[in-house]
């Protein structure tokens, strides 16, 4: 029998969010090789296209300098409507590993009825302008839920007042 993947987390700067992009293949290499993602190949296209095993979500890498990096799609099911999230070049790719870690992982019930926010609020994270909206504490980190389409913005910025990167 295959020895057990052991999970190891690194952390390499502190603030990890203000760290940079990092390895790719922190993303690409467990999702193909440990998941069964399928990948597509053109030699002379500097991207990466992964297919999940149900063919349901497609994961791309597209190094793009004026938009985002990292975009997955994921189609609709009976139950849920067809959804994507992106990531821009500096996002720390533990941040996105951690993210398509949930698409390989059992699905959560949708009757627990988990709160998004909670760990973040558990955390220290407070209020910002309204109910939707979190602010990490030293206030580098934003996030937002908008109530009407549901739809997610995480931001981050060198300083509290300064512009989301």
């Amino acid at each position: 029998m295959p020895k057990r993947p052991e999970i190891v987390d690194v952390d390499f700067v502190a603030l990890r969010h203000l760290a940079g992009g990092g390895d790719p293949s922190w993303v690409t290499v467990p999702l193909h090789r440990a998941c069964g993602w399928s990948y597509g190949h053109d030699p002379l296209m500097p991207r990466v296209i992964l297919s999940s095993p149900d063919q349901r979500a497609l994961l791309r890498l597209e190094p793009d300098p004026d938009g985002q990096w990292w975009t997955l799609h994921h189609a609709q099911q009976p139950d849920r409507p067809a959804w994507y999230a992106s990531f821009g070049a500096r996002t720390p790719v533990e941040l996105i590993a951690a993210f398509t870690d949930t698409l390989t992982s059992p699905a959560a019930d949708p009757a627990d009825g988990w709160d998004p926010l909670e760990p973040l609020q558990k955390s220290g994270w407070s209020p910002a302008y309204s109910h939707n909206r979190l602010a990490s504490a030293d206030g580098t980190i934003r996030v937002e839920i908008n109530e009407t389409t549901g739809c997610w913005w995480v931001g981050a910025a060198l300083d509290r007042t300064g512009p989301p990167l």
